[in-house]
């Protein structure tokens, strides 16, 4: 007999027993995907969804990075709505780290959609209905957009991530450019750049999307002087 395969099995059963013990506490309701869909876009910008393999095992780990203490609270707002489950969080000089392991909540979020720099996607499962997008546009936008006096500026590498970013704009009736930026300096990659510019597009942005960023927030507020 095959102990160690035997192990592994026991092994497996029963961590499969405490996840199902723990999505019994999952919410699965309208706002929960409204929540899903503003931590999908938090963490498409500035997380981290990752499986590691260890020798024995695999490491279920969600990280968050916000450089705003009220970016912060509403992500753990929404972890412990949605999953039941409340991440350590720790102050760094610039900017926050917002910790949780957790098989069940990774296991959950990388059925939604992908992410990383890269692979990061537009999770159209939880797209219900136009607040769903709203929801995942304001998490994202909190995330990665800049705030100038006159102009909303959103940049990546993500071209694919970028197109459907454009789509949901679109969808919601924000005109903006989309732009091509190709570094000089070699081994660059391209840049995707979304600028919402005229201050028609940035007043229903602020009124239908928003940030969950205090400094953002209160930039575009003061450009548009509201």
């Amino acid at each position: 007999m095959d102990f160690s395969l035997r192990n592994q099995k026991i092994a497996e059963s029963r961590w499969r027993k405490t996840i199902d013990r723990e999505k019994y506490y999952f919410l699965e309701t309208k706002e929960a995907k409204i929540l899903k869909s503003l931590l999908c876009g938090m963490l498409c910008g500035d997380g981290s969804v990752q499986v590691r393999k260890e020798k024995q095992y695999s490491h279920y780990q969600l990280d968050f990075f916000p450089d705003d203490k009220r970016m912060a609270e509403v992500y753990c707002l929404i972890l412990q709505r949605v999953y039941n489950k409340q991440p350590t969080v720790k102050k760094e000089k610039s900017y926050f780290s917002v910790r949780l392991t957790s098989r069940s909540v990774v296991e959950d979020l990388l059925q939604i959609t992908s992410y990383g720099i890269k692979a990061w996607r537009v999770p159209s499962s939880l797209f219900f209905t136009d607040v769903n997008k709203k929801a995942w546009l304001q998490g994202f936008f909190s995330a990665e957009a800049y705030v100038s006096a006159k102009q909303i500026k959103l940049q990546t590498v993500n071209e694919e991530g970028m197109r459907q970013v454009s789509q949901l704009l679109t969808e919601i009736g924000i005109r903006h450019k989309f732009y091509l930026y190709i570094p000089k300096l070699p081994n660059c990659s391209p840049v995707y750049i979304i600028m919402i510019n005229s201050k028609e597009d940035r007043k229903r942005f602020y009124a239908e999307v928003g940030f969950c960023h205090t400094k953002k927030m209160n930039q575009l507020r003061k450009s548009l002087g509201l």
